[in-house]
């Protein structure tokens, strides 16, 4: 009588399988944290971007109290150029990043809102998983303080 000795071909191919399927589950958890990760840097940089200008506002308080950081109206002097940089530094940190400002009663509404496709795992391809999830990929951050 023989003794066997090591794995037979199918003991090993079970085992490979196993393996395998395992280090897919793997592999869609580095995914969707992934998402998740970047969906939480952007929130932070929307965070940062709107105490940015309040910052500013506070340090500019009269014009801030007067209207002078409102969109509705026209900004001058400093308020235009905080308001103008604030912009940029949307545009260039935030996917589609915009915001708003407006001062009413000594309180400032600050709304930045931006694209979070990538953060949702949506596909921006043409006919791809665009137009089940149209209009839910933006993210809007809303702050209010006492100037």
């Amino acid at each position: 009588m023989q003794r066997q000795h090591g794995f037979t071909l199918l003991e090993v191919l079970v085992a490979l399988l196993i393996v395998s399927i395992g280090l897919l589950g793997l592999a869609g958890l580095m995914t969707t944290g992934l998402k998740n990760n970047q969906s939480a840097w952007q929130t932070s940089q929307a965070n940062w971007l709107a105490y940015d200008i309040l910052d500013r506002m506070r340090a500019n308080r009269n014009v801030a109290l007067a209207g002078g950081y409102n969109y509705t109206g026209t900004p001058t002097g400093v308020a235009a150029t905080d308001l103008n940089g604030w912009g940029q530094e949307l545009g260039a940190n935030l996917p589609a990043g915009t915001g708003t400002v407006l001062v009413t009663g000594g309180v400032a509404r600050i709304t930045v809102t931006w694209d979070d496709t990538r953060g949702l795992g949506l596909l921006n391809l043409a006919g791809t998983n665009a137009g089940t999830h149209a209009g839910k990929s933006n993210r809007t951050l809303v702050i209010q303080s006492q100037l």
